[in-house]
């Protein structure tokens, strides 16, 4: 027998512990177990305790013991990848591997380098990128950092490096001589430094940012963030520009450049590209840019206008500047757009850092978009429609085949096209080219994100995000990480994109977040954007349900543990709550209402009721107390305390007691009855808002709406007033009306359905193209209709 196994015989009985009940025996027999765990097999040890102590167990027993006791006897895959990381950190001259120890039960033991090497060696990395990730990194290393929540507890990019696992020793290596130290690492730190490398990488392309972003130093970190920030911002400028002449050597936009080694030799970076200086900090952008000074509070604007309106230049101001939608596009690009991303990628020529400074493994990246253009194709459709391109959404339509690419949903387009609404140059259009490209019943099947966030959910989160200071994690727990909005780059009024200078120094000097003072109030090009898209997803047939729950503002009981959800009606009435309480100076609820009445002419029930805690939606409470109860949208705005909207300016309190107005009016019309009698006027081309003043309400009795006229408006009246700056005709982008019937299968159906905030590019009669609520003009001064 073994001399080792021989010292652990026992030497009487009393050392057996027959006396003592099983699970005490367990613990006094531990130092044998373990002492002999470590020289022979788990089947020996299972053979010796029983036939020289009497003790039974079998081997699963001894390995649940084994686990909880923390005893180890091999290196497992976990430990072999710390193990890994942490000698690819030491990249010091003369590292070697064998300074490395582990420590167990309480022993050093020589790092088994041969078992290491067998491992990474037969660790393969990940072929596939994950769908949109190289379109996803729209913030630069500092603005990044910031929008993380800040943890104390749980290593992240913004704090320190974890510490190197206890279990493993280091030894730093000695003082080298100059020869010495220009020799570079031993092979077998070159083969764990390449290996940690595609393991990065692997990491990266599966979207496993966190594990990733932890296990790097921050040097590392900041260079990969910033390598990508080039790339998304290079393709992003690409897709706006793309049925443009790329050719052209002076853009109109700059962008400040992520302060990296520069490039200046390269015909494609962000600095060559847009006109600007290639050295970091340049005294060009930071003389001309000053994030103090906000960009001007005057909107653009979009205006619909027939095809042959816009061919020959009719009813549009000689002040107009041209518009890529009015002007023939050029000649097309020898390649397609996915190929000149690949291409970009591939030659590295969009940024200024070097291949070899790039923590990943490069040639993997581009391998693997080279053999499998999938995923690229998916980021060209998200960039294009982040962009605003309908023209290359088209594009991309047709080099697929007429047909979308597979995994399309993956990238939420119709939450996308929400979140990158842009109001002052496309208003709707991405809306109405998605709703043409997509099948009818995509958006059916598709309502729901991530998040679990409908698509009516991220046009109400643009709302708040441009015209409110409500945090994004108050609205929705998936924005807590990182704690910015969806799309906040881009402002809906069309002031800023993220090629705009002033956003470049704002993300360059660490701001994640559209300061307060940027913004202004629900104007009428973001009102008139939203409404337009409401109509675009809920007028078809095969459109979602309006009626189905939100996502947004959701909480729980914490009595009960009922997960308490808002419909979507509920939730306007709580955008409308905050914009009186935390909107901009100037607003007046107007927005909300069109909102309000856009949803309930499209068939929201806004008789639903939801089991609601008034308390912990609009302010904080005490958590443990349940205080939820069934409410209707009416019952929650009733449930406001009167305290707080005396705070409210006036005429957030006139927009407010219009709103109220308007839902008892909805809710006490017999709904059969309104549809026939809908269907009636209009076949006598008669208007709705005729059906609104017949019935006695209290918003004509205190003159908060005006006297039907049979005639409508007539089309020279149309936009004959503007709200704020809508006067200035060369802030305008002329586009052409949509045609929805495209996409909408049942025409007869869609007839009865149709919004009464329809305009003629809907289909409607002239005479119907404008609103008019004549009694909001009381507020601020407001004129009396708008183009909708």
């Amino acid at each position: 027998m073994d001399p080792i196994l021989i010292g652990l015989l026992p030497q009487s009985e009393d050392e057996k512990f027959r006396s003592c009940s099983y699970k005490e025996r367990w613990c006094h027999l531990k130092p044998v177990i373990v002492e002999l765990y470590r020289t022979v097999t788990l089947n020996q040890v299972v053979e010796f305790m029983r036939d020289h102590y009497s003790f039974h167990a079998v081997a699963s027993q001894y390995r649940w013991r084994f686990r909880g006791w923390g005893i180890v006897k091999r290196t497992v895959k976990e430990d072999k990848d710390d193990i890994t990381s942490a000698l690819a950190r030491r990249k010091r001259p003369a590292a070697s591997v064998s300074d490395a120890t582990i420590q167990r039960d309480g022993k050093d033991k020589p790092l088994d380098y041969r078992n290491l090497k067998r491992y990474l060696v037969s660790r393969k990395p990940c072929l596939e990128i994950a769908p949109g990730l190289l379109s996803s990194w729209n913030l630069p290393y500092a603005a990044f950092v910031s929008s993380l929540p800040k943890n104390p507890g749980e290593p992240s990019p913004f704090g320190p490096l974890g510490p190197t696992p206890d279990y493993l020793h280091i030894q730093s290596p000695e003082a080298l001589t100059p020869g010495r130290a220009t020799d570079g690492p031993s092979p077998r730190m070159q083969l764990v430094y390449d290996k940690n490398k595609e393991h990065c990488t692997s990491l990266f392309m599966q979207g496993r940012l966190k594990q990733l972003m932890v296990s790097m130093p921050k040097e590392d970190r900041s260079t990969m963030i910033n390598y990508f920030h080039d790339f998304y911002m290079h393709s992003f400028i690409l897709a706006k520009n793309w049925d443009q002449e790329l050719s052209n050597p002076n853009p109109t936009q700059a962008f400040a450049l992520t302060p990296q080694t520069q490039n200046t030799t390269s015909p494609w970076t962000p600095s060559a590209f847009l006109n600007l200086s290639s050295e970091p900090s340049s005294p060009e952008v930071s003389s001309a840019t000053d994030i103090s000074c906000p960009p001007t509070q005057l909107c653009q604007w979009s205006i619909h206008v027939s095809y042959e309106s816009l061919r020959y230049e009719r009813s549009v101001p000689t002040t107009a500047p041209s518009d890529v939608d009015i002007l023939p596009g050029p000649e097309p690009s020898p390649s397609s757009f996915v190929e000149s991303l690949q291409q970009s990628m591939a030659s590295n020529d969009f940024t200024s850092t070097p291949k070899a400074d790039l923590p990943l493994a490069h040639d993997m990246i581009t391998k693997c978009l080279e053999e499998n253009p999938g995923p690229l194709q998916l980021d060209a459709w998200k960039l294009a429609i982040m962009a605003g391109n309908t023209e290359l959404l088209f594009q991309l339509w047709e080099d697929n085949g007429e047909d979308l690419p597979k995994g399309i949903e993956a990238i939420h387009p119709f939450h996308l096209a929400a979140a990158f609404l842009d109001g002052g140059h496309q208003c709707c259009k991405i809306f109405t080219t998605l709703s043409i490209l997509f099948q009818p019943s995509f958006m059916f099947s598709h309502n729901i994100d991530n998040f679990g966030h409908t698509i009516l959910d991220a046009l109400v989160v643009t709302v708040l995000r441009s015209h409110t200071k409500t945090q994004p994690d108050t609205i929705s727990r998936g924005f807590q990480s990182p704690n910015r909005f969806p799309g906040e780059e881009k402002d809906i009024c069309g002031r800023w994109d993220i090629t705009s200078p002033n956003i470049c120094e704002l993300l360059d000097q660490g701001y994640a977040r559209i300061p307060t003072s940027w913004k202004h109030p629900f104007c009428h090009t973001a009102m008139q954007a939203v409404c337009h898209s409401i109509t675009t997803i809920f007028a078809s047939p095969a459109s979602p349900s309006i009626n189905a729950q939100s996502g947004l503002f959701v909480r729980r009981c914490m009595e009960y543990g009922l997960e308490l959800k808002l419909g979507p009606i509920h939730t306007l009435v709580v955008v409308t709550f905050y914009l009186a309480q935390l909107g901009m100076p100037g607003e007046t609820l107007f927005g909300a209402l069109a909102m309000m009445i856009c949803l309930i002419s499209l068939g929201a029930d806004v008789s639903i009721k939801a089991n609601i805690s008034v308390e912990d939606i609009l302010w904080s409470s005490d958590a443990e107390q349940c205080r939820h109860t069934p409410l209707s949208p009416l019952d929650l705005m009733i449930g406001v305390p009167r305290s707080v909207i005396e705070t409210w300016s006036e005429d957030c309190r006139i927009g407010w007691t219009c709103l109220i107005q308007t839902f008892k009016l909805a809710m006490t019309e017999d709904r059969q009855k309104l549809r026939r009698n809908l269907r009636a006027e209009r076949r006598r081309g008669m208007d709705i808002w005729k059906l609104f003043n017949e019935v006695p309400q209290d918003m004509a009795r205190r003159r908060l709406s005006g006297v039907f006229d049979a005639s409508g408006s007539k089309p020279d009246e149309v936009c004959s007033e503007y709200f704020m700056n809508m006067d200035i005709y060369d802030r305008a982008s002329y586009i052409n009306q949509p045609s929805l019937l495209q996409s909408f299968g049942d025409v007869e159906e869609l007839e009865q359905t149709r919004t009464i905030l329809g305009c003629t590019q809907f289909g409607l009669p002239a005479r119907q193209s404008a609103i008019e609520v004549v009694g909001l003009g009381s507020i601020s001064g407001l004129p009396i209709r708008f183009n909708a």
